[in-house]
């Protein structure tokens, strides 16, 4: 009896040890097949963005030569649309932060800019000479990049797709930028927004805190994205100066693509996979819903600083307020849901680069000595201190909102010196406004 116990105890053994290793094959095969379907889908994504940047290109010369008005609008009209399906293809795919980050931000400026023009011929302008140096920038620009995106597609299809083999890890999850690939010089054009393109370049000053494991990553995405952990899967992580963790997020307004930093689990980025929402709410009420959302994931006190309106979307950038002074390089770039009011999208690069509390806030001049330093052709409708970004550092000034002849204008005194920093012109476009 004892014997055939102990038959059947090593026979039970067996059979959960063959269950074990074909439950551990099955899986195996699974996720081999998963993350082919990953590089399947990158590929598709990669070649759209590679075909509508071409289009692009070719729009952009065909502008140069453009006769009429009607032929410029469509044309113009036709690339922002493609532009922007360009910036939200790149949120999309598994490339380096940096690269990622240059490219989608030169569509994004590029799509405004068009749409600009758009409005400037729609009411009987023409498109000028200057408008005309910008666009061949924009070509040559866009030739590069798409150079560098070519080279990038290549390298992903050179990935083998065999069924029985899982695909390298480093290749399912990064196609960065290879030494060699050259530097592409974007030209300066419109902002999001004043100082939208603030300091991107050496440390990262916001940020802080220790190493967490992906694990911790993935909590912290899915409370950036509002669902529960279960909700979130692996997706494409990055690499670079903000090394981060790559998850999607299964939301109620849709698939979310969220970045989460290794240090200190911050939220690099989270972009909605298909943006085209009803527009159910106002976007008073969306604004609100964005002040709540950075408040409760830690963004301290914000206040916006430009909004716009597309795709049912209110996008608005938020910058930092740190004793009264409004700090136009801490920016976050926020995207909310016009059908639910929820947040679907933020841009965190330019904050986490920036953010740190500020020593010196105290200004020479008052508001009312930096004042009279301005025209008095510029009706004067808001006025405060503020800190903006330079190409060497950053400057306190008094922030002056205006019109003139119909038009809005910021101007930027130093609050130290008295000297002009900067004027920027509000242009109306469509989908809001943007600054140049």
């Amino acid at each position: 009896m004892k014997r055939l116990n102990k038959n059947a105890v090593i026979i039970a053994l067996a059979v959960l040890l063959c269950v074990s290793l074909g439950a551990n094959a099955v899986l195996a095969v699974r996720e081999r097949r998963m993350a082919t379907h990953m590089i399947m889908q990158h590929q598709r994504e990669m070649t759209d963005v590679v075909a509508a940047m071409a289009d692009i290109e070719i729009n952009l010369s065909k502008l140069l030569i453009a006769s009429g008005a009607a032929q410029s609008v469509s044309l113009l009209g036709e690339t922002a649309l493609l532009a922007q399906h360009v910036e939200s293809g790149l949120a999309r795919l598994p490339l380096n932060v940096q690269t990622a980050a240059e490219a989608m931000k030169f569509a994004g400026q590029m799509g405004q800019y068009t749409m600009a023009l758009v409005t400037q011929v729609s009411s009987g302008g023409m498109i000028s000479s200057e408008d005309e140096r910008q666009l061949e920038d924009m070509m040559t620009a866009c030739r590069q990049l798409n150079e560098h995106l070519v080279q990038v597609e290549e390298r992903m299809y050179a990935q083998p797709l065999t069924e029985g083999a899982a695909p390298a890890q480093e290749n399912v999850q990064s196609w960065p930028a290879q030494e060699g690939d050259s530097a592409i010089e974007y030209p300066s054009l419109i902002y999001d927004g004043p100082f939208s393109d603030g300091r991107q370049q050496g440390e990262a000053k916001g940020l802080t805190g220790e190493r967490v494991t992906r694990e911790q990553a993935r909590e912290a995405a899915a409370r950036y994205a509002g669902v529960t952990a279960d909700r979130v899967r692996d997706g494409a992580d990055s690499g670079g100066q903000f090394e981060a963790f790559g998850f999607v997020a299964d939301t109620p307004d849709g698939m979310l693509s969220v970045q989460v930093t290794g240090q200190g689990a911050h939220l690099l980025w989270m972009v909605p996979e298909q943006a085209e929402f009803a527009m159910r709410r106002t976007v008073e009420e969306c604004l609100e819903n964005a002040r709540v959302y950075l408040a409760d994931q830690g963004f301290g006190q914000m206040e916006v600083c430009f909004v716009q309106e597309y795709d049912g979307m209110v996008v608005a950038n938020f910058a930092s307020v740190q004793d009264g002074v409004l700090l136009y390089p801490d920016q976050v770039k926020v995207q909310v849901s016009m059908d639910s009011g929820r947040v679907v999208g933020a841009e965190c690069t330019q904050y986490l680069m920036n953010h740190i509390r500020r020593e010196g806030l105290e200004p020479e001049l008052t508001v009312e000595e930096a004042r009279e330093l301005i025209s008095q052709r510029l009706n004067v409708r808001t006025q405060r201190l503020c800190v903006i970004p330079e190409e060497t550092g950053e400057r306190l000034c008094w922030g002056f909102e205006g019109t003139f002849a119909g038009a809005d204008y910021w101007v930027f005194i130093d609050a130290m010196t008295g000297e002009t920093a900067q004027i920027l012109r509000v242009v109306d476009t469509q989908d809001g406004e943007t600054a140049v």
